[in-house]
């Protein structure tokens, strides 16, 4: 579809007035998009072993997307990419060691469920709805611009927490399914006595974790 020349003009105007706007958004995605190759080349990671390629298929995660991070001491596990075609689940070797393999699965499974579910891209639709608004309330309002971004920010910062929060729902509700909803409680217990994992506030990205442990063995 090609733009007439007054329309096309425009969208060049927007963007020239506002490119570094649009920097940090392209900047966001791509870094985004190239973090799977990112921790890859700047880690010591491997694939799993055997018996855990075996126990990752029977909590339905795909063992090729998965790699075992060389972190030192560091216990954790997080998902990067895009989707689950071109993204990979990362597991620190000492939450391999900190938990049982059907627990590490389940986690794995849940971090798994964040590029299933397309949870990356919906985090990001969050900054990027932001940067459209923002750069639509000034055109209507030429003058405001300061203006408008102070009164978008509350609502973007407190939709980019309940999208947080629902993604990580989301993605325990993907993992109760196709791994155990107990394992993945047991593991969140654990990691917590231990002092890995911090519980959610009312500020946080991040649910509490009574609440998320009490869906997980509820449902």
């Amino acid at each position: 579809m090609t733009l007439p020349p007054a329309e096309f003009a425009a969208a060049a105007a927007v963007i020239e007035t506002w490119w570094e706007l649009w920097l940090v958004v392209v900047c966001g995605v791509a870094g985004a998009a190239l973090a799977p190759a990112v921790v890859a080349r700047t880690n010591r990671t491997r694939a799993p072993t055997p018996p855990q390629r075996r126990q990752l298929a029977a909590a339905g995660v795909p063992p090729e997307r998965v790699r075992l991070l060389a972190a030192g001491d560091t216990v954790g596990a997080f998902a990067a990419g895009l989707s689950p075609r071109v993204g990979r689940v990362f597991v620190t070797t000492a939450l391999c060691r900190e938990l049982d393999p059907e627990e590490v699965a389940a986690v794995a499974c849940h971090e798994y469920g964040h590029l299933a579910r397309r949870h990356v891209p919906v985090r990001l639709g969050v900054p990027v709805g932001f940067a459209l608004a923002w750069v639509a309330g000034a055109r209507l309002a030429p003058g405001s611009e300061f203006l408008v971004g102070v009164g978008l920010l509350v609502p973007t910062v407190a939709l980019s927490l309940a999208a947080a929060r629902w993604t990580e729902f989301d993605a325990d509700a993907f993992a109760r399914t196709r791994a155990s909803g107990e394992c993945l409680a047991s593991a969140l217990s654990r990691l917590a006595a231990a002092g890995h994992l911090a519980d959610g506030g009312r500020l946080s990205r991040h649910p509490s974790l009574d609440g998320r442990i009490g869906r997980l063995r509820r449902e």
